[in-house]
């Protein structure tokens, strides 16, 4: 039951890192005529297991240790290495297609959120309705 309940927690924090990135993208789309502006996007870095010392709860009132939850950092896009003759390196096309799959990646989180409640209330119900 516990792996049931963690991955809706994943998935929430997956549909939460898709939705700030729509609106990092968004706004390189925002700006797409203003002169010197360099696209920005969002990265998620995981933590190298091995620096992470293990803790362990040896009591039922004590904090949880530290996941190993991954980080969000922006990031300068350099993907677009032909700037404008303006110095804006905004390339509509490879923004769209990025807002594309980001939108695909959220959407199917939030399908299989909805599949694992679903899961949930069908168990908690005991299949009944």
């Amino acid at each position: 039951m516990r792996t049931l309940f963690g991955s809706v927690g994943q998935l929430e924090a997956a549909m939460s890192f898709h939705r700030d990135r729509h609106s990092v993208l968004a706004g390189n789309l925002a700006n797409l005529d203003t002169p010197g502006y360099q696209p920005l996007d969002l990265a998620r870095t995981v933590p190298d297991p091995s620096e992470v010392r293990p803790l362990f709860q040896t009591d039922g009132h004590h904090l949880q240790p530290a996941s190993l939850e991954p980080k969000i950092t922006p990031i300068l896009d350099n993907s677009n290495s032909g700037a404008s003759g303006d110095g804006n390196g905004v390339n509509l096309e490879l923004e769209m297609a990025k807002i594309a799959a980001n939108r695909v990646r959220y959407t199917t989180a939030t399908e299989l959120v909805s599949r694992r409640l679903a899961l949930i209330r069908y168990g908690a119900t005991d299949g009944g309705g």
